[in-house]
């Protein structure tokens, strides 16, 4: 059986019944229960930010970190004290980037207060929002939050973006600055939001990509200045386009230096190139290689 039909005739129905949007946060949520039983070494936010800046996290850095932090239950400090150490880490001249997209997102009907609507990407995501001179992108589906010295150029446009992920985005900025994409008590084979980039910058050239996107939502906001707008892009396609896990497309395709994957006590820690991992895919696409196995790669 196709992975295509585990997902459709085993995986959705679960889904459906139990009414769980990502299966895959169910799954995560079970591993952390069962790894509480194995893992017990505690660790501070000056001694996890130690483990990043081995692996990879430097000064001057632009990063987007991506988190669940149901699994930082080794943990001691707090939200705040694991940013602190973060932004000290990368300096002034540096800039830390988190998703920051609101709960509800594809509700036409629900305004988006880009001031106010809390992060449904997780906790601390949503301390970081909250934080003083954090910079928040006007964008419903895929809104992301930055502090420091690039802030204002990574979010300011993408309300313009026609995808979420185009040239306007701030993934692609990030890209474009040859950032890096940390994940934190996530999957081993998971890279970061980054990977949609170049469905978005081929899909004039693939039709498998223009295919992903597309259906056109329009969207309420309220901007930073209290002022209304409406945003209208371009949204997933209503055939779900089933992903692999990663794993395998790491392992074959990707050159292993650009990318570091430890566990400290009990966290899974990723590190990406963001460069690596877009020019690689963008590379792969022309090849009829996608992060997809449904539906079928057609030029």
């Amino acid at each position: 059986m196709s992975y295509y039909y585990f997902y459709k005739y085993f995986v959705k129905p679960i889904k459906y019944i139990f009414g769980l949007e990502y299966l895959s946060d169910t799954i995560r949520k079970k591993r952390t229960k069962v790894g509480k039983l194995f893992y017990h070494h505690k660790y501070t936010a000056i001694e996890l930010v130690e483990e990043l800046k081995k692996l990879g996290l430097t000064r001057g850095a632009v990063v987007i970190v991506h988190s669940a932090f149901s699994s930082f239950y080794n943990y001691t400090g707090t939200p705040e004290e694991l940013i602190d150490e973060i932004l000290k880490a990368i300096g002034p001249d540096g800039t830390l980037c988190m998703p920051a997209y609101p709960n509800d997102k594809f509700n036409p009907n629900k305004i988006f207060d880009v001031r106010t609507d809390k992060s449904a990407a997780g906790l601390l995501t949503e301390v970081f929002r909250n934080r003083p001179g954090v910079k928040r992108s006007l964008n419903k589906l895929h809104s992301v939050c930055a502090l420091g010295a690039k802030a204002d150029y990574i979010v300011c446009e993408h309300h313009l973006s026609k995808t979420s992920f185009d040239e306007h985005s701030p993934f692609y900025k990030i890209y474009e600055l040859g950032g890096i994409s940390i994940a934190l008590g996530l999957h081993n084979y998971f890279m970061g939001t980054c990977v949609h980039v170049p469905e978005s910058l081929l899909r004039e050239k693939f039709s498998f990509f223009r295919n992903k996107f597309a259906q056109y939502a329009t969207f309420k906001y309220i901007d930073k200045d209290g002022k209304p707008f409406i945003h209208t892009t371009y949204t997933k396609a209503n055939d779900h386009y089933v992903r692999y896990r990663n794993t395998k497309l790491m392992e074959k395709y990707f050159d292993s230096s650009k990318y570091q994957r430890v566990r400290f006590s009990n966290l899974r820690i990723t590190i990406w190139d963001v460069r690596h991992v877009i020019n690689t895919l963008m590379d792969l696409a022309s090849q009829g290689i996608t992060i997809y196995s449904h539906p079928k790669f057609l030029k």
